[in-house]
């Protein structure tokens, strides 16, 4: 299984009001999967817990339908159309079931009662192959959104890298909407101190080196931070969007993203990329 995970802390999400939105190909086969994955979550999850659809997405909860119902409109239906906007141009045509738990007892009793692993250190998992999202919003929004950019990330494009994987969806964890609503802005975080040091220690790895790493070891989280910070630096040179797009249509031959990289650079000098993102990471004040 297959799983990507936030870490600790909590994000700032800032959310505009906009209409509710249909991401999913309407028809029978995807609302009859979406009532189908709603029925086995009744099933699963403590009596009290109520589940309702809004296809795509499945939404279930220790809270009230009409709690859940506002968590769609506020936040996933937003956050999904402003991804739709920057990055994804294929939309789920399966139900993606999204677990909204109060408090840390609830994200533990919700994982027990759906066979997953513990994982009481994190905030979030998202389970591949199960095309679900389990969140303890008490962490704050940014949570959900950074896992409900790996769940759409993963309809749009199977291959994503995994550096890129977890850079995209950790930018979204501290994040605020465009003034027109429609794109999401990356911010600073609490990830940029665990990179900071890492740069005067002497030991970030090479851009080359992160494109490589495995994230699901112990050690990560400056490989997480790293990740984050380079998209957050590809953002404010407005290079964000095209090179995800760029990865994207050379994945058959660009497994790790280094060549769309340097092609959206205009240099084959990897130790310069490195070097640009250092200076500019030197820059950022602490927050």
């Amino acid at each position: 299984m297959c799983y990507a995970i936030a870490g600790p802390p909590s994000g700032t999400h800032t959310t505009p009001l906009l209409p509710a939105i249909n991401l999913g190909h309407s028809g029978g086969t995807l609302n009859v999967d979406c009532r189908r994955t709603a029925d086995n979550l009744q099933q699963q999850l403590p009596n009290a817990w109520h589940v309702l659809v809004k296809e795509p997405f499945v939404l279930a909860g220790d809270c009230s339908t009409e709690q859940l119902a506002r968590y769609h409109q506020e936040t996933i239906a937003p956050t999904s159309l402003a991804l739709s906007i920057q990055y994804f141009d294929a939309h789920p045509t399966w139900p993606v079931a999204i677990i909204l738990c109060s408090s840390d007892q609830a994200y533990r009793e919700c994982n027990r009662s759906l066979g997953e692993r513990e994982r009481s250190d994190y905030a979030g998992i998202y389970s591949r192959s199960e095309h679900r999202v389990i969140v303890n919003v008490a962490t704050g929004e940014g949570t959900l959104a950074h896992e409900l950019t790996h769940a759409l990330a993963h309809v749009d494009f199977p291959e994503l890298p995994e550096w890129l994987d977890e850079g995209l969806a950790s930018l979204h964890e501290e994040c605020e909407f465009s003034a027109d609503g429609i794109r999401l802005i990356g911010l600073q975080n609490w990830r940029a101190a665990s990179l900071k040091a890492a740069i005067q220690r002497g030991t970030l790895q090479s851009i080359v080196d992160l494109a490589g790493s495995r994230f699901a070891k112990a050690d990560a989280a400056v490989d997480y931070a790293h990740s984050r910070y380079f998209c957050l630096y590809l953002q404010q040179r407005n290079l964000l969007e095209p090179f995800y797009r760029k990865c994207r249509s050379n994945s058959k031959t660009d497994h790790g993203g280094i060549t769309s990289l340097t092609q959206l650079m205009g240099t084959d000098d990897l130790r310069k990329i490195d070097a640009q993102f250092s200076a500019w990471l030197r820059t950022l004040k602490a927050d």
